[in-house]
């Protein structure tokens, strides 16, 4: 061999060690994938089917329940709703005010 032939050799040598380089990172990095997956497929689902299963918000459940002032006729249905208990209704029926 004489000295282009061996950097020619060097050369090939070179690019066929780097692609079996990246051979071996993607491998590793689709193994880490496939990794994750497995890991998601063995746990349990926490999808409730809400007409059949109770929803049970947590204890710093901060929801908001959709409420008007001026069309409120006491029927403490948001006292209800409210999994905290947070509204208190406290009325008194006024002679003067009429409602539509």
């Amino acid at each position: 061999f004489n000295l282009k032939e061996k950097k020619l050799v060097f050369r090939f040598t070179q690019s066929i060690e780097n692609y079996g380089q990246e051979i071996f990172q993607a491998s590793k990095y689709i193994g880490q994938g496939f990794n994750v997956t497995f890991d998601h497929m063995n746990r349990q689902p926490i999808t409730i089917h809400y007409p059949y299963g109770e929803l049970i918000p947590s204890e710093r459940f901060r929801g908001r329940i959709h409420f008007e002032f001026d069309k409120c006729i006491a029927c403490e249905v948001c006292v209800r709703v409210c999994p905290i208990n947070l509204p208190v209704v406290d009325w008194e029926y006024k002679n003067s005010v009429k409602k539509k």
